[in-house]
């Protein structure tokens, strides 16, 4: 079956058709949750509330965008909401003084997706939401700000701590490091 097709079926609310659809973007789904979510447990809720998203408003979709485009703003888009509600409820803790860090040696190449997802896992979840919007889905810090109600300046800061955060954890975290 199509795409076009799915959708459509979808739109009809046809359970079939939205197996189909779930199991087509699930994986797509996961890849971006996951990065956001900090867990695996948040990623799966995070993709379960995207998928009731997109079943419940799937009307909205125009066509105008590819349907993965559209489905990806709506993942993000969730993980975002799901931050700015969780924002209140996150105890913060002051992160140890900054120190300046030797530049690395190569070892993002050694990196597996595992071991990046980790690392992201361990950033408090401010840094880890403007990290993944900035350096891994393009935004600029102007529309971080907004979709996360800050300031461009708290996005550029967090940006920077987390970059920071990410190569201590690099010189000193991870297994692999020691094997070089």
């Amino acid at each position: 079956m199509e795409l076009d097709e799915i959708i459509q079926g979808c739109r009809k609310k046809e359970r079939a058709s939205q197996e189909r659809l779930y199991a087509h973007f699930y994986n797509y789904a996961m890849t971006i949750a996951r990065r956001y979510g900090g867990s695996m447990e948040t990623a799966q809720e995070l993709v379960n509330d995207a998928f009731f998203k997109v079943f419940t408003k799937l009307d909205l979709y125009s066509g105008q965008l590819p349907f993965r485009q559209w489905f990806r703003r709506i993942v993000i888009n969730t993980a975002i909401d799901r931050y700015r509600s969780s924002v209140h409820q996150v105890q913060t803790t002051e992160l140890e003084a900054w120190h300046d860090l030797e530049e690395s040696s190569g070892i993002e190449e050694l990196l597996t997706y595992t071991q990046i997802v980790a690392m992201l896992d361990q950033l408090p979840p401010a840094y880890r939401a403007v990290f993944n919007l900035a350096v891994v889905d393009g935004f600029t810090h102007e529309e971080i700000s907004q979709q996360l109600g800050i300031s461009v300046g708290a996005s550029k800061s967090n940006l920077s701590r987390a970059r920071q955060h990410l190569k201590l954890l690099l010189s000193t975290d991870f297994e692999f490091s020691k094997q070089i």
